[in-house]
Protein backbone atom coordinates (compact mmCIF):
# COMPACT_ATOMS: atom_id res chain seq x y z
CA UNK A 1 0.00 0.00 0.00
CA UNK A 2 1.49 3.71 -0.81
CA UNK A 3 1.55 5.69 1.80
CA UNK A 4 0.42 9.66 1.64
CA UNK A 5 3.99 10.48 1.78
CA UNK A 6 4.98 8.38 -1.44
CA UNK A 7 1.84 9.59 -3.29
CA UNK A 8 2.49 13.14 -2.13
CA UNK A 9 6.22 12.85 -3.36
CA UNK A 10 5.28 10.77 -6.87
CA UNK A 11 3.23 13.84 -7.54
CA UNK A 12 5.32 16.37 -6.76
CA UNK A 13 7.84 14.70 -9.48
CA UNK A 14 5.43 14.16 -12.16
CA UNK A 15 4.71 17.71 -11.37
CA UNK A 16 7.94 18.74 -11.58
CA UNK A 17 8.73 16.41 -14.57
CA UNK A 18 6.06 17.58 -17.00
CA UNK A 19 7.14 20.16 -19.85
CA UNK A 20 5.89 23.83 -19.98
CA UNK A 21 3.08 24.38 -22.73
CA UNK A 22 4.16 25.37 -26.18
CA UNK A 23 3.99 29.29 -24.89
CA UNK A 24 6.03 28.91 -22.32
CA UNK A 25 8.71 27.08 -24.19
CA UNK A 26 11.83 29.30 -25.49
CA UNK A 27 11.66 29.29 -29.21
CA UNK A 28 14.02 26.68 -31.28
CA UNK A 29 17.54 27.40 -31.02
CA UNK A 30 20.59 25.71 -33.31
CA UNK A 31 20.91 23.45 -30.34
CA UNK A 32 17.20 21.61 -30.66
CA UNK A 33 18.23 20.81 -34.60
CA UNK A 34 16.94 17.71 -35.73
CA UNK A 35 20.40 14.88 -36.03
CA UNK A 36 20.68 13.50 -39.33
CA UNK A 37 19.87 9.88 -39.19
CA UNK A 38 21.80 7.79 -41.64
CA UNK A 39 20.12 4.00 -42.73
CA UNK A 40 20.58 1.03 -44.52
CA UNK A 41 19.62 -1.84 -45.62
CA UNK A 42 20.77 -5.19 -44.02
CA UNK A 43 19.90 -7.59 -47.17
CA UNK A 44 18.22 -9.72 -47.29
CA UNK A 45 16.14 -9.19 -44.22
CA UNK A 46 13.89 -5.75 -44.48
CA UNK A 47 16.19 -4.54 -41.45
CA UNK A 48 17.74 -1.33 -41.46
CA UNK A 49 20.42 -0.29 -39.78
CA UNK A 50 20.55 3.07 -38.47
CA UNK A 51 23.13 6.19 -36.95
CA UNK A 52 22.32 9.29 -35.74
CA UNK A 53 24.89 12.05 -35.93
CA UNK A 54 23.89 15.34 -33.61
CA UNK A 55 24.38 18.50 -35.41
CA UNK A 56 22.59 20.79 -32.86
CA UNK A 57 25.88 22.33 -31.47
CA UNK A 58 27.21 23.82 -35.21
CA UNK A 59 26.86 26.94 -36.45
CA UNK A 60 25.98 25.64 -39.86
CA UNK A 61 26.13 29.02 -41.21
CA UNK A 62 30.11 29.03 -40.98
CA UNK A 63 32.54 27.08 -43.34
CA UNK A 64 33.51 25.54 -39.86
CA UNK A 65 30.23 24.21 -38.80
CA UNK A 66 29.35 22.58 -42.38
CA UNK A 67 32.75 20.77 -42.29
CA UNK A 68 32.18 18.88 -38.63
CA UNK A 69 28.93 17.94 -40.21
CA UNK A 70 30.76 16.47 -42.81
CA UNK A 71 33.43 14.95 -40.85
CA UNK A 72 30.60 13.64 -38.71
CA UNK A 73 28.39 11.89 -40.98
CA UNK A 74 31.64 10.63 -42.81
CA UNK A 75 32.62 8.87 -39.42
CA UNK A 76 28.80 7.32 -39.02
CA UNK A 77 28.90 6.32 -42.64
CA UNK A 78 32.38 4.61 -42.32
CA UNK A 79 31.39 2.71 -38.66
CA UNK A 80 28.12 1.18 -40.03
CA UNK A 81 29.89 -0.03 -43.97
CA UNK A 82 32.84 -1.70 -42.22
CA UNK A 83 32.54 -5.09 -43.96
CA UNK A 84 34.32 -7.77 -43.17
CA UNK A 85 36.30 -8.87 -46.42
CA UNK A 86 37.17 -12.30 -47.24
CA UNK A 87 40.12 -10.88 -49.29
CA UNK A 88 41.74 -7.42 -48.59
CA UNK A 89 41.27 -6.50 -52.19
CA UNK A 90 37.47 -6.96 -51.99
CA UNK A 91 37.16 -4.08 -49.26
CA UNK A 92 36.39 -1.54 -51.50
CA UNK A 93 33.74 -3.29 -53.80
CA UNK A 94 31.70 -5.04 -50.53
CA UNK A 95 31.60 -1.34 -48.85
CA UNK A 96 30.67 0.90 -51.94
CA UNK A 97 26.90 0.19 -52.28
CA UNK A 98 26.68 0.53 -48.26
CA UNK A 99 28.46 4.32 -48.25
CA UNK A 100 26.15 4.96 -51.32
CA UNK A 101 23.07 4.15 -49.56
CA UNK A 102 24.03 5.67 -46.21
CA UNK A 103 25.63 9.02 -48.14
CA UNK A 104 22.53 8.91 -50.18
CA UNK A 105 20.09 9.10 -46.91
CA UNK A 106 22.08 11.59 -45.50
CA UNK A 107 22.50 14.32 -47.35
CA UNK A 108 19.44 15.48 -48.32
CA UNK A 109 19.23 15.99 -44.78
CA UNK A 110 22.38 17.62 -44.40
CA UNK A 111 21.55 20.18 -47.32
CA UNK A 112 17.98 21.15 -45.44
CA UNK A 113 19.56 21.48 -42.11
CA UNK A 114 21.87 23.93 -44.12
CA UNK A 115 19.56 25.83 -45.41
CA UNK A 116 17.37 26.04 -42.70
CA UNK A 117 20.43 27.55 -40.75
CA UNK A 118 20.73 30.42 -43.07
CA UNK A 119 17.31 30.83 -43.03
CA UNK A 120 17.09 31.45 -39.48
CA UNK A 121 20.34 33.78 -39.48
Amino acid sequence: MVSKLQLASMAMFIIVSMPAPAAAQPAATAAQEAPIVITRRLPPSPDLLVRTVFIGDLDLTSATGQKEMEVRVTKAVDDMCIVPAPLPSHKGVMEKPCRDEAWESARWQMRDAMQRAHQGS
